[in-house]
């Protein structure tokens, strides 16, 4: 609909005023954000939209967060984030929770736009479009490693909500998971890159993987921190230490070849191959 801050309108020739209405909303970098959600407020409309509501409160089951700019242009509603200071860990994950609202509201289909005086980093332009891995991470976006059968269960909810399907704890449904995994990441974004892939997913993924084999291996399997080793808590079972977020993130950046269903069925086969065939008994 318009040009990001930080990007440069093509073919535009400079000192003609109409091209300049038609270029780049330029942000200042570092200027009051309140006085220049009003300017760009202003000068979207004098580029034919018009403004539906200004600092709009939106509420969803996620959550109640406030985007600076409704807009309607072309009979199509659009939100506008302002962004005028550089961006950090902190300030990109405010607006990717305030699109993870958005997209849970009733204004879900609606375009959010950023507008921005630095650079918009590559991640936060995925979360604040509308493709299926977007969506899918939005809504997991504030899972915890340190929390893994709550990240397990809603894992198992919003992943059976957004493909339709049954997921449920048995090392059955993994090579679903994993089919459907990889082909929500394997899509390109229409910019070309490839989709990030957040500690959320991650945390996600992981807790679904841990919670699958805790279940199933029984006899005392547990999750307990993983402050020795592991990239999240470890479940702990007949002398075995899994680390199922290692293995999750593993899966997410490399593929198939580091198979969730094969780490899964390879450790309950060993536990139940020790438990057929036992130790030896001590000679006395």
């Amino acid at each position: 609909m318009f040009w990001r801050g930080e990007e440069e309108a093509p073919g535009a020739p400079e000192g003609n005023a109409e091209a300049g209405r038609a270029g780049p909303i330029r942000v200042p970098p570092d200027a009051p954000r309140p006085a220049t959600i009003l300017r760009i407020a202003g000068e979207l409309e004098e580029r034919g939209g018009r403004i539906l509501e200004l600092f709009k409160e939106i509420r969803s089951p996620l959550g109640q967060v406030v985007l600076p700019i409704h807009l309607l242009k072309d009979e199509e509603a659009f939100f506008v984030e302002v962004a005028t200071g550089p961006w950090d860990r902190r300030s990109e994950r405010e607006v990717a929770e305030r699109a993870a609202v958005l997209r849970n509201s009733e204004h879900a289909d609606a375009d959010l736009e950023l507008l921005s005086a630095y650079p918009v980093p590559d991640d936060l332009r995925f979360f604040c479009g509308r493709s299926p891995a977007a969506l899918l991470q939005l809504d997991l976006l504030r899972l915890r490693s340190d929390r893994p059968e709550e990240a397990a269960a809603v894992f198992r909810e919003v992943a059976s909500r957004h493909w339709g399907v049954d997921l449920d704890f048995g090392p059955d449904y993994l090579p679903l998971a994993e089919d459907l995994l990889t082909a929500a990441l394997a899509g390109e974004e229409p910019d070309g890159r490839t989709p990030p892939v957040s500690e959320g997913l991650v945390a996600g993924v992981g807790g679904f993987l841990g919670e699958t084999i805790r279940r199933k291996a029984g006899h005392g399997a547990a999750w307990r921190g993983g402050d020795e080793w592991g990239e999240g808590p470890v479940v702990e079972v007949e002398g075995f230490v899994l680390d199922p977020f290692g293995k999750a993130g593993a899966f997410l950046r490399e593929g198939p070849e580091e198979s969730l269903a094969f780490y899964a069925n390879y450790v309950l086969g060993l536990l139940e191959g020790d438990r057929t065939h036992g130790a030896p008994e001590p000679q006395e």
